[in-house]
């Protein structure tokens, strides 16, 4: 399984927005970062597309407890449905924070304390410590009204992107996630300079009590052949330093 260090980037924002999003209205007024988080639904099965070093692969996830006798003030799981392998995507929960505030914390370890993928009120320019150390800073650089991911039929509803820039690693590597409201992580890409960019993540599908994303047949030929884009995006000049 891959560890944070391994996240610590993502793309190139204004090139990968012109090149997935479609025009949308204006997006939604902020909320929640647990509305936009994993839900602790043990029906759902997410299937994301996912990307090594050397290959593709299309991977579900259930989403399970890490211990069934103990399932109170611990970690949910998602972990891998194929006989491949029995690996765990991440370990998630949503707990608050001394104010109040939601916080919404992925692991590699179910005995971990947990990177902060989303915490507060989720405005645009929102900015926190995602780790304990204080090096890697979150922020709040994007929302849609809906978001395509590219080059798919697949599209989600009420999407905020945040961007992870680790103070610790080279100049130009940072990483980008997007949530969805009550799905959780959709996409995810990591970049390690300029024009240098990494899908590591698409969530394809989802199934369960609440179904999976939106289909959206027409997609693929109204982008291609128009070749339009549109995004609701904050401006920072110092997205791609």
């Amino acid at each position: 399984m891959r560890t944070f260090a391994c996240f610590a980037t993502a793309f190139a924002l204004a090139a990968m927005v012109s090149a997935c999003s479609a025009p949308t209205d204006p997006a939604p007024l902020s909320s929640n970062a647990d509305a936009y988080f994993f839900q602790p639904d043990l029906t759902q099965v997410y299937t994301y597309s996912q990307a090594s070093s050397t290959q593709v692969d299309t991977l579900s996830y259930q989403t399970s407890l890490v211990n069934p006798n103990n399932p109170y003030n611990s970690y949910l799981q998602l972990k891998n449905q194929s006989t491949s392998g029995t690996g765990v995507l991440y370990y998630f929960k949503s707990e608050q924070a001394s104010d109040g505030s939601p916080l919404c914390l992925l692991a590699n370890s179910p005995t971990s304390t947990g990177f902060v993928a989303l915490k507060g009120n989720l405005d645009l320019g929102a900015t926190w410590y995602a780790d304990s150390m204080q090096n890697v800073q979150a922020s709040v650089v994007g929302k849609y009204a809906e978001y395509y991911l590219p080059g798919r039929s697949v599209h989600y509803e009420d999407v905020v992107v945040v961007k992870y820039t680790d103070k610790t690693a080279p100049s130009g590597y940072y990483i980008v996630r997007y949530f969805a409201r009550n799905y959780g992580l959709i996409f995810e890409l990591t970049v390690t300079g300029v024009n240098t960019q990494v899908v590591n993540l698409q969530l394809l599908s989802r199934q369960g009590s609440s179904s999976g994303a939106n289909p959206d047949p027409h997609h693929d030929r109204w982008f291609n052949a128009n070749g339009r884009s549109e995004a609701n995006m904050k401006q920072d000049d110092g997205l791609d330093k």
